[in-house]
């Protein structure tokens, strides 16, 4: 490997690991002003949920709401939406 791409490659894990990690840190909110609504709990792990299938989908909702920097994602997607003029449903 190149000492250019080993860099690179450093680099992008040092910014993955700070997020997860920044992840566990940041406080849980409970509810979204933005969007105004309830955001996802932590899923209650049974053997049950993960034998239906259910419990990866929870667990999907609940990271997907409780992201670090959520709220900027949200705004730099809708900003990007908008310059491409994408319709809203």
């Amino acid at each position: 490997m190149k000492m250019k791409n080993r860099i690179f490659f450093i680099a992008f894990m040092l910014v993955w690991v700070i997020l997860i990690i920044s992840n566990f840190i940041i406080k849980e909110e409970a509810f979204s002003q933005q969007e105004n609504r309830y955001l996802a709990n932590f899923p209650k792990f049974t053997i049950e949920k993960l034998l239906e299938g259910t419990y990866q989908g929870e667990m999907d909702n609940y990271i997907n709401d409780h992201f670090i920097f959520r709220n900027t994602w949200i705004k730099i997607k809708s900003g990007v939406e908008i310059l491409l003029r994408k319709n809203r449903k």
